[in-house]
Parts: structure tokens; C-alpha cells; sequence
């Protein structure tokens, strides 16, 4: 849970200083005002990237050299100081509890967030490592954020692949790094099947909760097979050679999203891919609740692709899980909570970058 706040340099909003409620947050204002560029500093100080886009230059304010974001954050009721500064040249300056953190992830584990916002990837229709990146931030949580693993995971077939790229088919040269992926390799598959072990009923439910009116069902795939992975990479080494990359392993794992035999993207219309898409990130938010983990939640005008009815049955399954949230909308009509709700909520109006509390 954030309980202060503190954005500098981030796009058109002034500085700012933001005192947080444990439930509900709400940010008012027309479109332009800056809302979103709040979720976006939220964003960045978890996980270092934006959700809007991949280019975090072009998230600092004009002609500022960089930009900073603090937050004080509880995390199973200890609390944490952690701040991030970013320059124009993506450089990093990364603090927790007043001391230089060693890399994103130790802001991530202490902070995690996720997402729903019309700028979040389609995961039915888009690509593999879309798919992934669910299912990391699904794993690291999962592993109690042990992203050394996943380090020396990627070191690893970083340093097979240069050796496939020299054209080394010499297994002395290979054994030790294809020992390196086997050994993380099948410990980062472990947590992603436990992860997507606990969102796959979730998700089922989820989908019938939200009336999508279509049974559908998770099929993981480890990315090398039923071989023990040391064993497939042994025995691709020659294809590899050829393609001159690692082509089995973790790197290629995937799920499925299945209509009976059918992949749901060649059978699902528009509207019932956005019900599919909603459903797995509650599923995930239920998954994590449940395993003790409380993310923050950041719903960036969602009211605007949503009617009344179906935003409600999404706010219901939302609060059911009690996390903090912060959510943003161009009016309190738009972001669809019942009068109840927003009684309770700490709101903010948001014009011109400047941020006011009610």
C-alpha cells in the first residue's frame, strides 16, 4: 500500500505531494489534465517501466534533465522509502530505505502493481512475450521476488547464444551455460505454472461471473517440452547452430487461451477479447490477493470502453479483494463507484497539472 507520494518532473504535472488512503483513490479531471501521469509514476516506481510507453525519455517533463518519484509504502506491515530518479539518457537512480537498491526488483517486490487501462496489452491476441511478462510478474511474486534466478537465467543463454553466434558446437563449451538454464531455467517454470496453477480457476470463474457466456481455459507451455530441459537443450544444439540461437527453453514459454480446440483469438468477437482480457487481470489481482500479496491497483478510465453495468460487476469483483486503489477517471459518474464508495474515497481534481484534494 502507498501512503505518500511525492512526482517530480513527470510530464505537464506540477510537483506533487500526495497523502494516500488505504482503499480507494480517485483523481478527477478533464482529458489532458494529467490523471494518467500519476498511474504512470506509480508505474515507474514499481517496476521502472511506464504503462503508456515504452520510451520513459518522453515521459519527463519538457526540457527537464530528469525525473523522480518517491513513495513511502507499507508491505506486510513494515513501512519503506523508496525512490526512483530517471534522466533523458534512461540512467537510473534507485533508493530504498535510504540506501542504494541493487536493482528494480527490490522496489518491485516491495511494491507490486498492476494494471487495467486502455493502453494494456491485449493478452488473447498479442504476442508471446506479452504473454510472459504476465506470467513473470506472476512468478516473481510467486517466488517471494527472487529475481536473482531470473538474473542468472538470462546470463546465461546470453552467453550460449554468443557462443551459437561464433558458430561453437563443442559441448564442453556449451554444457556449462546449458547446465546454468536448466538449473534457473526449470526453477522460473516451476513458479510460472504455480502461478498460472492458481489463476486458472480464478479465471474460469471469472469469466462466468462477468458473463462472458463462453467456457474458456489456460494451457501452459513450458517452451521445450516433457524432456528434462537440460536434455532438449543438448539435444537441439545442432538446429540452434543453424538458427544461431537458443530455440527451446524458457525464453519460448507461452499459454494458450482455448475454446474447446480452438484458440479463443480466432473465435472471440471484440467485445467478448476485452471480457477475456479483464478477466485474467482480476484473476491475477484475486490469485495474488490470496497468496497474502496486496498489489495496488491502478484503473486508468476505465468507465471510458465500460458500460454502467458491466464497469459494476468489475468494481465488485475489485473491492472484493480489498487492495488500495487508484483510479482515475473525467468524472466520478465516469469511473462508475456508487455514491457509498466515494463517500469513503480520498479524491483529488486534477487541472492543468495541478493536483487538489476534495
Amino acid at each position: 500500500m502507498i501512503k505518500s507520494l511525492h512526482i517530480h518532473q513527470v510530464r505537464r504535472l506540477e510537483e506533487t505531494s500526495l497523502s494516500l488512503g488505504p482503499s480507494l483513490n480517485l483523481w478527477v479531471g478533464s482529458n489532458g489534465a494529467g490523471k494518467t501521469s500519476i498511474l504512470e509514476a506509480v508505474s515507474i516506481l514499481s517496476s521502472g517501466r511506464s504503462f503508456v510507453t515504452s520510451r520513459l525519455r518522453s515521459v519527463i517533463a519538457f526540457d527537464r534533465p530528469s525525473l523522480t518519484v518517491f513513495g513511502q509504502v507499507t508491505q506486510a506491515a513494515t513501512t519503506h522509502r523508496m525512490a526512483i530518479q530517471v534522466s533523458r539518457e534512461e540512467d537510473r537512480k534507485l533508493r530504498l530505505d535510504g540506501a542504494m537498491a541493487r536493482g528494480q526488483a527490490a522496489l518491485s517486490k516491495v511494491l507490486p502493481v498492476l494494471h487495467l487501462t486502455p493502453h494494456e496489452t491485449d493478452l488473447i491476441s498479442g504476442t508471446p512475450s506479452d504473454r510472459r511478462r504476465f506470467m513473470d510478474w506472476g512468478a516473481f511474486h510467486w517466488s517471494s521476488g527472487d529475481a536473482g534466478s531470473f538474473t542468472s537465467l538470462r546470463r546465461a543463454l546470453l552467453q550460449r547464444n554468443t557462443a551459437l553466434r561464433s558458430g561453437i558446437l563443442d559441448g564442453a563449451v556449451l554444457e556449462p551455460w546449458e547446465r546454468q538454464i536448466a538449473l534457473f531455467g526449470e526453477a522460473v517454470d516451476n513458479w510460472r505454472r504455480s502461478f498460472l496453477d492458481s489463476v486458472k480457476p480464478l479465471f474460469e470463474v471469472l469469466c462466468r461471473r462477468l458473463e462472458l457466456g463462453i467456457e474458456l481455459e489456460l494451457q501452459y507451455k513450458n517452451g521445450w517440452g516433457s524432456m528434462p530441459l537440460l536434455d532438449a537443450l543438448r539435444e537441439s544444439r545442432s538446429r540452434d547452430v543453424k538458427m544461431r540461437t537458443t530455440v527451446v527453453g524458457p525464453q519460448r514459454a507461452d499459454f494458450d487461451i482455448r475454446r474447446s480446440e480452438e484458440r479463443a483469438f480466432d473465435t472471440l468477437s471484440r467485445g467478448q477479447l476485452k471480457v477475456a482480457n479483464l478477466a485474467l487481470t482480476l484473476s491475477q489481482l484475486h490469485a495474488a490477493a490470496n497468496l497474502g500479496i496486496s498489489p495496488v491497483l491502478c484503473l486508468d478510465d476505465i468507465g471510458a470502453e465500460l458500460d454502467k453495468e458491466f464497469l459494476s460487476r468489475v468494481w465488485q469483483e475489485v473491492l472484493e479483494t480489498k487492495v488500495q486503489v487508484l483510479a482515475t477517471g473525467v468524472d466520478i459518474g465516469r469511473i462508475g463507484l456508487n455514491s457509498d464508495c466515494v463517500r469513503d474515497a480520498n479524491v483529488f481534481h486534477v487541472k492543468h497539472g495541478i493536483v487538489e484534494l476534495d
